[in-house]
């Protein structure tokens, strides 16, 4: 008997029909790990996360465990991405599962999975270290940028996050630019010919007053009168003409190739504009979509087929008489594109409708449209273009106006005969509408007349407010996030009322606007070149080109940086007869904070008489066999070792003894400083230099510890017996404390001599 972990319990009898007799098949129900709600855990030097079993988890862990014990083979089949790379990890972790072996499949069909079992392997290290780097520097950002953010701007539960932020940014950045903007009205001319079935356009730019050549190199600069026609009256006597004279006139024939396949991002943007669903909404049901096996995994950056499939849309499309082009159709992939799986199509293309529900079948029908199209031919356009110049008028100076007219006919549909335009194309029904009309190839000084003419009066607009479907659109053209995150972050920050939807366009609220300049020039990860580079790195981990601990560290060390800077600057004002907004904590008011020693949990009975090691169940993360900060060797700790407690954010300002400075007992080299006075712990001095992360926390057990204390523990590695320890039963107890090898501190109840 052979066992399968999937994530999602709704894929499982699928797999188990496919799969038949011999094989049983579980689901993890998506994560069993993580970090704990209640404190950053994550433990220094190293970065190491300290995961806990979710309730939930543990429960499945418990049955897992049993049938894996009977199993002879255990593969894990969690999703093909980063995440369920993480989840096969955490299993085989969390199991003890030796010889486990992982499988993947971007499709839930026979032929899928049992080629995907010809090909086992092992869990791809650097895949989990990309998934627990994004992990770990989102909640360092959270949690320790979310409360300094709050207390900056007197107001209780703001949060802030390494991707969310930057989105939120986006939106107050352009309402800003719409707030900034000014309004220009101008002028333009238009003549009609042949009871208006043409038209044709004054060409401005000979009349536009000439531009310095520093206002041309940048557009914003020019004036007005360089880029517009100010004077009405020039527009009249422009659509005052009526005799012309054909200039040029000539026809081409201009092709159209079809959109690519749906990727992640562009099928959330179709989504948007053609069904009117919010991104978390698509997200869900392109899942229920893809555990039912009807298309391919809907995580995707890859705009290309895999070669079995074109081969089969196109046998499909030339059994349906749909034009195709002589050969297949690939796509160049974009930059930062990893192209892990073929773009998002239908597992099979002969069900035109699939799915179990209305909804289902909107977005099938969307996905299966989109997939067919983009392998048919170019649908062809003749585009007819005609310049004509009006006869010298004496009355005005001998001027001359030149005007312009374009038209465009579909002579040959190609992929418009399946689908009509690009769905995810937010601009397409504009630029359909600028068209002049049925425009005639006329011979070079044919005399056409213009029947009437008219005064076009305008006005410059101010850039649109993004809708959904463009700040994705926006957010992936800057490297911003992945597509994936996409529907949680535009889910979260308007859950946290820092965005409002308005009737389809995203605008900034109050909260949303104070956030951002409570984080703007005072925190890099809210700087968009940035945070697009921090992506970068993330993906370079996936493939091996970087490590874990080189890149969680610098940004680590940048955003400490950032937090001491910050603590210095006085807060911000609140804006005049403005009330705190209160909302919700995402931040528990206990987040890092230890009960009893710096870096260990102690529960500990009143009359113990040895140190003991912490009993809490947290186990370390797959970065416990990274090179160490200061070795570069690697280390590998158990499952089961004693666990560091995670750092509390540092904060500025330095303390010392009244005699000489504290040595550090770590790396020799800086002396122990208190950072604030309202730090929470004693630190290196060479902290930025050296990366030193020995602390100790101010206040153990409940009983605050004197610069004596802290003396007596860097310099002898010991205190006396020390009393005022509170347990957390609420006994008070006494013990000394003693530093051990690893710069830890631990309790003592041992006399010493």
């Amino acid at each position: 008997m052979n066992l399968m972990i999937v994530e999602s319990p709704n894929k499982v009898r699928k797999i188990k029909d496919i799969l038949g007799a011999g094989w049983d098949v579980a689901a993890s129900v998506g994560h069993i790990r993580d970090l704990p709600v209640k404190e950053l855990g994550i433990t220094m030097p190293g970065y190491q996360p300290q995961y806990e079993l979710s309730s939930r988890g543990a429960d499945v862990v418990k049955t897992l465990r049993a049938r894996a014990a009977r199993a002879d083979v255990v593969y894990l089949a969690t999703d093909p991405d980063r995440e369920g790379e993480a989840i096969a990890w955490h299993l085989a972790e969390a199991l003890k599962l030796k010889g486990a072996q992982r499988v993947t499949f971007d499709a839930i069909t026979p032929d899928v999975i049992r080629r995907a079992l010809t090909q086992p392997r092992s869990v791809d290290r650097h895949l989990v270290h990309a998934q627990e780097a994004r992990r770990v520097l989102d909640r360092l950002v959270g949690y320790q940028v979310s409360p300094v953010l709050s207390r900056q701007t007197a107001r209780r539960g703001l949060s802030a996050g390494r991707v969310q932020s930057p989105a939120v940014r986006m939106v107050v950045d352009r309402e800003r630019e719409i707030d900034a903007f000014v309004e220009v009205r101008h002028f333009g001319a238009e003549l009609s010919f042949d009871s208006n079935s043409w038209r044709a356009q004054w060409e401005t730019a000979p009349f536009l007053k000439k531009s310095t050549a520093a206002a041309k190199a940048n557009e914003e600069n020019e004036a007005p009168e360089a880029r517009y026609i100010l004077d009405e009256a020039l527009a009249t006597r422009a659509a005052a003409c009526r005799a012309c004279i054909v200039l040029t006139s000539a026809n081409r024939i201009a092709k159209q190739p079809p959109p690519p396949p749906f990727t992640t991002s562009t099928l959330l943007q179709a989504a948007s504009i053609q069904l009117r669903w919010k991104p978390d909404v698509t997200a869900q049901v392109a899942q229920r979509l893809f555990e039912a096996g009807l298309i391919t995994y809907h995580r995707t950056d890859s705009q290309n087929f895999s070669a079995e499939a074109l081969k089969e849309v196109r046998g499909f499309a030339a059994k349906r008489s749909l034009p195709l082009p002589p050969s297949a159709r690939t796509w160049r992939a974009r930059g930062n594109a990893q192209e892990a799986h073929e773009a998002i199509r239908p597992t099979h293309f002969e069900s035109e409708q699939a799915g179990d529900d209305p909804a289902q079948q909107q977005l099938y029908r969307l996905i299966w449209l989109r997939a067919v199209a983009s392998q048919l031919a170019d649908a062809e356009w003749s585009v007819n273009t005609t310049r004509l110049q009006s006869p010298p008028q004496p009355a005005a100076g001998e001027e001359r106006f030149t005007f312009k007219a374009e038209g465009r006919v579909l002579v040959v549909p190609g992929w418009k005969a399946l689908t009509a335009k690009d769905d995810a194309d937010e601009d397409e029904d504009a630029r359909d509408g600028e068209s002049c009309g049925k425009v005639p190839v006329l011979a070079v000084g044919a005399e056409p007349r213009a029947e009437t003419g008219r005064v076009l009066h305008k006005k410059t607009q101010p850039p649109p407010r993004y809708t959904q479907a463009g700040l994705i659109k926006k957010l992936e053209s800057m490297g911003i996030g992945r597509p994936s995150t996409y529907p949680a972050i535009l889910k979260n920050v308007q859950t946290r009322g820092y965005l409002e939807d308005d009737r389809k366009y995203l605008r900034p609220t109050e909260l949303g606007m104070v956030v951002v300049d409570a984080l703007i020039t005072r925190f890099s990860f809210v700087e968009y070149a940035f945070t697009r580079d921090l992506e970068q790195q993330l993906d370079d981990i996936a493939e091996g080109k970087a490590e874990y601990l080189s890149v969680v560290g610098a940004a680590d060390e940048r955003l400490q940086r950032e937090l001491l800077a910050l603590s210095r600057a006085p807060r911000m004002a609140a804006p005049p007869g403005s009330a705190p907004i209160w909302k919700p904590s995402s931040t528990p008011a206990s987040a890092g904070r230890p009960a009893a020693a710096v870096v260990r949990e102690a529960e500990l009975p009143p009359k113990a008489k040895t140190a003991k090691k912490s009993t809490r169940k947290t186990t370390a993360g797959v970065g416990t066999e990274r090179p160490t900060p200061r070795t570069g060797k690697a280390t590998a700790a158990p499952a089961d070792a004693p666990v560091r407690k995670p750092r509390k954010q540092q904060a500025p300002g330095a303390a010392t003894t009244e005699s000489a400075p504290i040595p550090c007992p770590v790396c020799k080299v800086g002396s122990i400083v208190l950072r604030s006075e309202d730090a929470k712990f004693y630190g290196c001095s060479q902290f930025t230099e050296t990366n030193c992360r020995f602390s100790i926390w101010r206040t153990v057990a409940g009983r605050p510890l004197s610069e004596v204390d802290v003396a007596a523990l860097c310099r002898d590695g010991h205190t006396g017996k020390l009393t005022g320890f509170m347990s957390k039963a609420g006994r008070p107890f006494e013990a000394a404390l003693v530093l051990n090898k690893e710069g830890r501190v631990e309790f003592s109840f041992q006399p010493r001599s």
